[in-house]
């Protein structure tokens, strides 16, 4: 499947409705401000999952082009991104809907699980092969999003 085929019929929806998700949740919950705090959290998720999902594709490719350029396409890397990164955008919509529920936070564990397995099905590593790329990708796949959220709350209350 094509690179923008993969974007535009599996990781646009996805962040989509969880955006959506965030603002009408954003006005359900919110006590004061309530229509600013609803495009604040809105726009906070928008730029943690889409830029975390980019910058996740490219620190993934650029570690395969590095220390395995054999491996290293374009298509294969966001496949295995795509179908990983699901994972958070899914926890994200779920902790969203329901706040007390965040400690399902804990299952972006999972990612890596998915990770495992996409490389077999992706690239038919055998399980000794696939140590070093599962320990990257599920580091950058759990984390970026984070990283990106926190430096913007981090922005904000400054």
């Amino acid at each position: 499947m094509p690179v923008k085929q993969i974007r535009a019929q599996y990781i646009y929806p996805w962040i989509g409705l969880t955006v959506a998700s965030a603002f009408l949740f954003g006005l359900l919950y919110a006590r004061t401000a309530v229509f600013e705090t609803a495009i604040l959290g809105a726009v906070l998720t928008a730029i943690s999952l889409a830029g975390g999902y980019f910058i996740t594709n490219f620190a993934c490719f650029a570690y395969l082009k590095k220390a395995r350029p054999d491996l290293a396409t374009k298509i294969q890397t966001e496949t295995l991104v795509a179908y990983s990164y699901t994972i958070i955008i899914l926890i994200e919509l779920f902790t969203i809907i329901v706040p007390s529920l965040f400690f399902l936070r804990i299952l972006s564990l999972f990612a890596a699980y998915v990770v495992w397995e996409g490389c077999r099905a992706v690239w038919q590593l055998k399980e000794d092969e696939r140590g070093n790329i599962v320990l990257v990708f599920s580091a950058v796949i759990m984390l970026v999003s984070i990283i990106i959220n926190g430096m913007i709350r981090f922005l904000i209350t400054v």
